[in-house]
């Protein structure tokens, strides 16, 4: 059977997320010393996590309208589908924000934590994409 190289990322980035997320956690909390630090690093980790499960889904989505409309011949096939996809994407932007918000004025959450812990996790899929594009490069 085949390995599909796109399922090997997914799953290869999920370990990585959770684990770069409990090991930043365990990280900060060593270093801080403060529950409510590493409260905001892992509230920031899961808004990140669950904003790519989401993105991935939709992103397949809108791949798979646009492959339809392309082998049925329509005029412009991809115009309806992303402008309904860049909504989401700006509405899910927005929902974050509210999130964060409220994160950081009704929790006291640590505004600087929440980012870490966002960014962690993107910075670690730049990581692993370009470990994943550089094998494949290699073996070419």
């Amino acid at each position: 059977m085949p390995i599909n190289p796109k399922e090997t990322l997914f799953k290869e980035l999920s370990l990585y997320m959770l684990l770069i997320s409990f090991t930043g956690a365990l990280g900060v909390g060593i270093i801080f010393q403060d529950l409510k630090i590493v409260l905001s690093f892992l509230a920031g980790a899961l808004l990140a996590y669950l904003n790519f499960i989401t993105l991935r889904k939709e992103g397949q989505e809108l791949l798979w309208k646009v492959y339809q409309n392309v082998m049925l011949c329509v005029d412009r096939p991809y115009q309806k589908e992303r402008t309904y996809f860049l909504v989401k994407t700006y509405l899910r932007l927005l929902a974050l924000g509210i999130i964060f918000y409220f994160l950081i004025a009704k929790f006291s959450l640590q505004p600087l934590f929440l980012i870490l812990g966002f960014t962690l996790v993107y910075f670690q899929i730049f990581i692993v994409t370009l470990k994943m594009w550089l094998k494949r490069r290699e073996s070419f």
